[in-house]
């Protein structure tokens, strides 16, 4: 029975492109095609959308070879979340080789994908990282003893990742130096978002939309903050550093 990995190198050869340059290129090859998206402002309906044209682009998949990868030609966030974490596989592949699980923020690396489940009310999110997260001096809010991290991605949305001048987002122009009121260009763009971290374990605990004070915190679990599941994931052909 072939796995993901093995199908994957089978769509690709059928196509005629590698996975990448080599495996140790992989990731990095994810994260330079979403900021070349970036730079050309290509307009996309979602982050899952990124994901599934950066895959098309560097690949050369079509939407039979989606189907057979992800099980859809189209995957919604909520589609990478869960097969992110092995919540589902695809029927006829071994669990597991779809994604790796990043377990602690000093794993995360460029051309990693970060993925927020969906819920009832809320349709979930992809984003493709570009650098390594950068810890920073904690503001609100302020979650017990983790620590803060600045993470650099490109992604697809309406919805603007704060105002920061250090942290910014591509997309949002202000209409005054330092204000936080302007225009937004929905679609592709690089920005940051927050992820917070254990001190001690570096595992992941929650994040927020952008790297502001006052920014809502979404828990990874529990009852005392709101929560939205997210997970940063290595593509299956990409290396664990």
């Amino acid at each position: 029975m072939l796995s993901n990995a093995a199908r994957l190198l089978m769509v690709s050869a059928a196509a005629s492109l590698a996975l990448g340059a080599a495996p140790a290129e992989a990731c990095q090859d994810i994260a330079d095609e979403a900021l070349a998206l970036a730079a050309a402002q290509t307009p996309l309906a979602s982050g899952a959308s990124l994901l599934t044209l950066i895959q098309k682009n560097i690949w050369g998949v079509n939407n039979t070879d989606l189907s057979l990868l992800w099980g859809s030609s189209s995957p919604s966030s909520a589609v990478y979340y869960d097969n992110a974490v092995d919540l589902i596989d695809v029927p006829g592949t071994d669990p597991g080789d779809d994604f790796t699980p990043v377990s602690s923020v000093a794993d995360i690396a460029p051309g990693d994908v970060l993925v927020i489940d969906a819920t009832g009310t809320y349709s979930g999110h992809t984003a493709i990282v570009t650098g390594l997260p950068q810890q920073i001096t904690a503001i609100n809010p302020k979650i017990g003893t983790y620590t803060q991290w600045a993470l650099p991605i490109v992604d697809s949305t309406t919805s603007v990742h704060g105002c920061s001048t250090i942290y910014p987002d591509d997309r949002f122009t202000a209409s005054a130096p330092g204000s936080c009121t302007g225009t937004f260009r929905g679609g592709v763009g690089t920005a940051f978002m927050r992820i917070y971290a254990d001190a001690t374990t570096g595992a992941l605990t929650g994040h927020t939309w952008s790297v502001t004070s006052g920014g809502t915190f979404y828990a990874q679990s529990g009852t005392t903050y709101p929560v939205r599941s997210f997970v940063i994931a290595r593509v299956q052909s990409c290396p664990l550093l």
